[in-house]
């Protein structure tokens, strides 16, 4: 009987982690990010918002949003949607010539998700992290609206102002 060979389709294979991507970020840049980021939420309370912070709390939240454990993602659903409801409102009032300001309730909103954030900064593997920044890219190249999904800020925000 002849033998027949057996071709076998290999997967395509993922690119083993690093040491360096199993281990959480280094302390210094953990500490730099968190006070780049707590700065940012500063300015708009010291009254020198402007969209370019406003940008760059949402990109924190957003990346806090595709940092967060499975585990979770339920439980934290709310704080998400109102965080970026926060900032939504924020940039009405800024439309409407308010400037960029936000009440304190908003202000505790974003404090929660920037210690969230900090704490996720702290603990996580670093490709948690490239992983995330990746999400993040691919979500600023697409047409959709938030990655947060369903339940996000919408048109009605304009009346909580």
């Amino acid at each position: 009987m002849a033998r027949t060979s057996r071709r076998t389709v290999s997967k395509p294979t993922r690119k083993p982690l690093t040491k360096d991507m199993l281990l959480p970020l280094p302390v210094a840049r953990v500490r730099a990010l968190s006070l780049e980021n707590h700065l940012f939420l500063a300015a708009i309370r010291g009254g020198h918002g402007s969209m370019e912070v406003a940008m760059n709390l949402l990109r924190v939240l957003y990346l806090s949003w595709f940092m967060r454990d499975a585990a979770d993602a339920e439980r934290d659903l709310d704080v998400f949607r109102e965080a970026e409801a926060v900032l939504a409102r924020g940039r009405i009032r800024a439309h409407q010539h308010q400037g960029w300001t936000l009440p304190e309730e908003d202000h505790r909103v974003l404090e929660h998700i920037l210690a969230l954030h900090d704490q996720q900064l702290a603990s996580m593997p670093s490709h948690r992290y490239i992983v995330a920044w990746e999400r993040l890219q691919r979500f600023l190249r697409s047409d959709d609206w938030s990655p947060i999904g369903p339940g996000g800020p919408d048109e009605d925000e304009e009346q909580k102002c």
